[in-house]
């Protein structure tokens, strides 16, 4: 709100209760003077010829900031908040705020504390612009997508350009396809038609094709974003996660390898993959007495009242025990797909409910947190794995191929033994120690992986907690069942987490 008139404008009335930021008021005839006593006296602040904030306990700067759409509307009333302003939802872009105004009032940019606002002359509000506070508007998705196709020329010294660039435009179109899909694509082309003899007819035919490639007509155009460019070939994936795994891939390509291979006769791994299925199942819920679950695996046992509960504990020790699967580890993309669809359909070949072999259709989740699209689930796998492709050391690889699947998550259920497979698959195939995730150690497994979901560092924790658990699990003598089993009671592996949590107990190394 903007204050005009009298002296008394720039008062507080009896009662009222000042705004931390004060309040905003230009300059007139009748209150001039009693603005100028009050910037003597230090209660009132000229930020801009002829405009004030008075009353402000705020610093300056922020003050301003609360005050922004006022001061932009006194210079340029009824202005566009524009260009790369317009795709940051109105707010500065590097301290810059660009507007458009059909006849600008004032033509050279507004200094202030903390932000400059820059004007350029433009057409006022068109259909689709959206009304923002003070009278002002935000371009709309199709104007602002106009607005920001790269510009010809060179780039300007000493501000940044108006424009966010053609590549950015190409990334805003694939983001509106995987929200809103051909339906969000074709309100945008719609909007477009409305407004486009209003803007510069090359930068909308760039847009146009740009759109209606997306909706499946070819028109040839070039395209800078990777991300547009994959979801045109067919494979659109997860920017994000695709950041993130580059994170991953940085941390480790810093990191020394620490090699522990497989040592010792054969025999003394004899019941590791017994214990890998049984633990890998029952920190999924599926849950079995650790004799009946030897009996299923081991003998074939299975209970008639949990048929589809057996098969999981079953096929999870066919694949882990099989030399010709144990080590199973994807050399591309493809292969990557493939084995994950290879493993699922046997792991679930008793549930068809959850689509053996078969990608998710729906989104799923943990917590609330949502994992990859199911749209973008095969590009994100492919460009994942090749975002990888440096990291060679086996432990390493194993620890980027349980992030992959895990925050991919590609199938309805089954993800997670999906991924510990996977993972195990590359250390296997190196002659080293596989990774068992005892149930006592569950909660720190999952907190090693949401750390990096959640963005707390690039996977640091996630890599501890695996080399503490490949640790544990080269240290465990697996040579029989019976000595493995007292040896896992004796350590804490069989303790309920959340239990173990509460009551303070921990894993132990032998």
């Amino acid at each position: 709100m903007v204050d005009y008139g009298t002296d008394k404008a720039a008062q507080v009335a009896p009662g009222e209760r000042e705004h931390p930021a004060g309040r905003l008021v230009v300059s007139t005839a009748q209150n001039k003077a009693g603005l100028s006593r009050q910037t003597k006296a230090g209660t009132a602040f000229r930020v801009a010829p002829g405009v004030y904030i008075v009353g402000a306990t705020l610093p300056l700067e922020h003050a301003i900031r609360h005050h922004r759409t006022g001061i932009i509307s006194v210079f340029w009333p009824g202005g566009v908040l524009c260009d790369r302003t317009a795709l940051a939802g109105g707010g500065p872009v590097d301290g810059w705020v660009f507007v458009a105004h059909p006849d600008p009032p004032r033509q050279s940019d507004l200094v202030l504390p903390g932000v400059t606002v820059s004007p350029r002359r433009g057409p006022g509000p068109l259909p689709g612009d959206m009304p923002m506070p003070d009278g002002l508007y935000l371009s709309g998705p199709a104007r602002k997508l106009v607005e920001n196709v790269s510009a010809a020329g060179r780039p300007p010294v000493g501000r940044p350009a108006r424009q966010a660039g053609t590549t950015e435009v190409e990334d805003q179109i694939d983001d509106l396809a995987r929200r809103g899909g051909a339906g969000a694509i074709q309100n945008v082309l719609n909007q477009l038609d409305v407004v486009a003899a209003h803007l510069p007819p090359g930068p909308v035919k760039g847009v146009r094709d740009r759109l209606v490639a997306v909706l499946g007509t070819f028109t040839g155009a070039k395209l800078t974003s990777e991300r547009l460019a994959a979801r045109l070939s067919g494979e659109p994936y997860d920017e994000h996660r695709i950041a993130m795994f580059r994170a991953l891939a940085e941390l480790l390509s810093a990191t020394a390898p620490e090699p522990r291979p497989a040592l010792g006769e054969i025999a003394r791994w004899e019941w590791e993959p017994f214990f890998e299925a049984y633990f890998s199942n029952f920190i999924e819920g599926t849950e079995f007495g650790i004799d009946e679950a030897r009996r299923i695996a081991i003998e074939g046992e299975i209970p008639p009242e949990r048929p589809a509960d057996a098969h999981d504990v079953a096929a999870t020790y066919r694949i882990i025990s099989d030399p010709d699967t144990r080590g199973q580890t994807p050399a591309s993309g493809d292969e990557l797909v493939e084995l994950l669809r290879d493993h699922h359909r046997v792991l679930l070949a008793a549930r068809p409910d959850k689509n053996p072999g078969e990608f998710k259709q729906k989104q799923n989740y943990a917590g609330g947190y949502a994992f990859v699209d199911p749209d973008l689930v095969n590009g994100t796998l492919r460009r994942g794995f090749d975002v990888f492709a440096g990291v060679t050391d086996p432990f390493q690889r194993a620890v980027a191929l349980m992030l992959l699947v895990t925050e991919c998550h590609p199938f309805d259920d089954g993800n997670g033994r999906v991924a510990r497979i996977i993972s195990n698959g590359a250390l296997s195939a190196a002659g080293q120690i596989r990774i068992v995730i005892p149930t006592v150690y569950r909660n720190n497994y999952l907190a090693g992986l949401a750390g990096v979901s959640n963005g707390s560092g690039r996977g640091e924790t996630l890599v501890s907690v695996l080399q503490f658990a490949q640790k544990w699990t080269g240290a465990v003598d697996w040579t029989t069942f019976e000595d493995s089993d007292k040896a896992l009671r004796r350590l804490n592996a069989y303790m309920d987490p959340g239990l173990a949590d509460a009551s303070g107990v921990k894993l132990q190394l032998p």
